[in-house]
């Protein structure tokens, strides 16, 4: 079975089928008589659970780190947040209902709102609701804790694959992780916090698979979850090769921590830059800026997110000002919202369309909504004013954007100068590059943004024509495709002709098989998931410069994406051998 891979690493275990991990929700009526003391029931349990989430807290902090421990900090606002509380309060007067259906219907009612965006994202902004609404309900059953170590019993004290319809952090914590070799789910995308739980955790994990389909029969599988393969009848050459290779890869992370740190360099001595991608600054754990010149992209969309409303120019002005204090001299890249046609916000009204992909979203949608591309614009020039700030606008697909975009940053700043406002009169403004027909323009684009961003994922995804999402088209979404690489050189060579600064911020630049001809194509910058910067850094060190040129001459001599990564997967095993433990053996 294939699914989409979002932890690495090979394991083999013992299948443990588990649907749910969910109670029985009781239904029942509450006369108008006893609404006061249901929803002093509901408090009590809202109170529990954040009690209880703090502790989670502490413990994964205490095993993990302080940065994975905050994904139940964010749980616990949620829990506190007084306009869920109040419409749970609600639910139970209007309704009648007891507290149970309350949690359950108002969760399922926001996770219904937020589903496009589910579908369309790495990450489902619904997961930690649903994860805080079975943590409420399990409180006012009365057994909030240990349900999800269930599944471990069932097969002994063998290594279990755990096979699920969702994963959710709460599972992460109270399944018995010395025995979870690997999880293999239905859903939840590469950037969910489970899946990051999962990968710090150095749980191999694959989604995307329907696992209705899979034979309950359990017995031995083998998961890879660096190809986002699940083999369900391993021969005994199969399970030796797996568990040979999941040794190695312990072996590699546990060097990779000793060479994580530090300016990225080449064999010849050239220094290459290396960013992090950033959704939630809370996340990221302050050591991996070291060494670093900073955040080559900083999502600002997640901040619109799992609320009920826009955030005000005031939250995101204190937002995006922390940020900048926080890495004190170093650049950060704001890319406005990206949001709209098929990843749309639940307060903002849009009409439906049949093809949302291709429809309203990005600088689109925000220079159609001006209150909403005013209000972010001007909070980010304001906060421009406490760090060193970049300004990228996403999904530019046509000069004439860039030029009205950069006219609206021009319109504001002229009234905060005219009203005393202090921000960076210097701040640069750069097009994301992200739509075939935008990388074919590179040379007008370049001539006028300060810099050039890539983005591949969306890159590659028009091009190819492919949903990266999709599972049933997932082997198609190759982003060493030749006319993929072709795109990828006509925008480097454009960028580079108006000495404009080009980065790449989407997850190639976070793949070592694409790092040499990369750096082939004449790219200094690479901006990825913190996750991934000590690979990357270990396979910049072993390539020349004047090497990786050839190589990529070479590349685009080749006719088929297959001869394309077996060429660069051997050389890059030449360079760097450990990394087999990353890749699966096929080629």
């Amino acid at each position: 079975m294939t699914g989409v891979p979002v932890a690495p690493g090979v394991a083999v275990g013992s299948a443990v089928f588990h649907e749910s991990w969910d109670v029985d929700i009781p239904v029942r009526f509450v006369p108008a008589g006893e609404v006061p003391a249901e929803q002093a029931r509901l408090d009590q349990a809202l109170d529990e659970t954040k009690a209880s989430l703090a502790e989670t807290q502490q413990r994964i902090a205490s095993e993990v780190g302080e940065r994975d421990s905050r994904i139940f900090a964010v749980q616990g606002l949620l829990v506190d947040d007084p306009s869920f509380r109040e419409a749970l309060r609600e639910r139970i007067r209007a309704n009648g209902v007891n507290a149970e259906v309350a949690v359950r219907d108002e969760v399922a009612e926001w996770s219904e709102r937020l589903a496009n965006v589910a579908a369309s994202t790495d990450r489902d902004p619904a997961a930690d609701l649903r994860d805080v609404g079975r943590r409420i309900v399990r409180t006012l059953a009365g057994h909030e804790a240990d349900e999800a170590a269930a599944p471990a019993a069932a097969a002994g004290r063998e290594r279990i694959i755990l096979v699920t319809k969702e994963f959710l952090p709460s599972d992460a914590v109270h399944v018995d992780r010395s025995r979870l070799a690997a999880i293999v789910t239905a859903s939840g995308g590469v950037a969910s916090h489970a899946a990051i739980l999962a990968r710090n955790l150095g749980i191999p994990a694959v989604t995307g698979v329907d696992v209705s389909r899979l034979p309950a029969r359990g017995g031995s599988w083998v998961v890879d979850g660096s190809a986002g393969r699940v083999i369900l009848e391993p021969g005994e050459e199969d399970v030796r090769d797996a568990r040979k290779r999941e040794q190695a890869y312990q072996a590699f992370r546990a060097s990779l921590e000793e060479d994580s740190r530090g300016f990225a360099q080449t064999k010849g001595g050239a220094s290459i830059e290396l960013l992090v991608n950033v959704e939630a600054f809370e996340e990221l754990q302050p050591a991996v800026l070291e060494g670093l010149p900073g955040v080559g992209l900083y999502r600002t969309e997640f901040l619109f997110m799992n609320r009920p409303y826009f955030p005000s120019e005031e939250e995101q002005y204190d937002t995006y000002r922390s940020v900048l204090e926080a890495v004190g001299d170093r650049e950060v890249t704001f890319r406005t919202i990206d949001v709209g046609g098929d990843k749309p916000l639940p307060y903002l009204k849009v009409p439906p369309e049949p093809n949302p992909v291709l429809g309203w979203r990005g600088i689109r949608l925000s220079l159609e909504w001006p209150d909403m591309f005013y209000s972010q614009v001007r909070a980010l020039l304001r906060a421009s004013a406490h760090g060193n700030m970049r300004m990228l606008f996403p999904m530019i697909t046509a000069i004439e954007e860039l030029r009205r975009a950069r006219e609206i940053v021009a319109e504001i700043q002229s009234d905060l100068k005219t009203h005393g406002v202090p921000f960076d009169e210097n701040i640069a403004v750069g097009a994301m590059i992200e739509v075939p027909a935008a990388a074919l323009a590179t040379a007008s684009m370049a001539s006028e943004a300060d810099f050039i961003s890539i983005g591949t994922n969306d890159l590659a995804q028009y091009a190819l024509a492919v949903d990266r999402n999709n599972a049933r088209v997932a082997d198609l979404y190759q982003p060493l495709h030749p006319g993929v690489l072709r795109l990828l050189r006509l925008i480097i060579e454009a960028a580079h002709a108006a000495e404009t600064p080009v980065c790449l911020c989407g997850e190639m630049a976070g793949d070592p098989e694409a790092t040499i001809v990369l750096l082939g194509l004449g790219l200094r910058s690479f901006s990825m998931s913190p996750y991934f910067l000590p690979i990357v850094r270990r396979v910049i060190g072993a390539v020349d410069l004047a090497e990786s040129r050839k190589l990529a001459q070479k590349v685009f001599e080749l006719e088929s994406t297959t001869e394309i990564r077996a060429l660069l997967r051997e050389r890059t095993l030449e360079l760097v051998p450990e990394l087999s433990a990353l890749f699966d053996h096929e080629t």
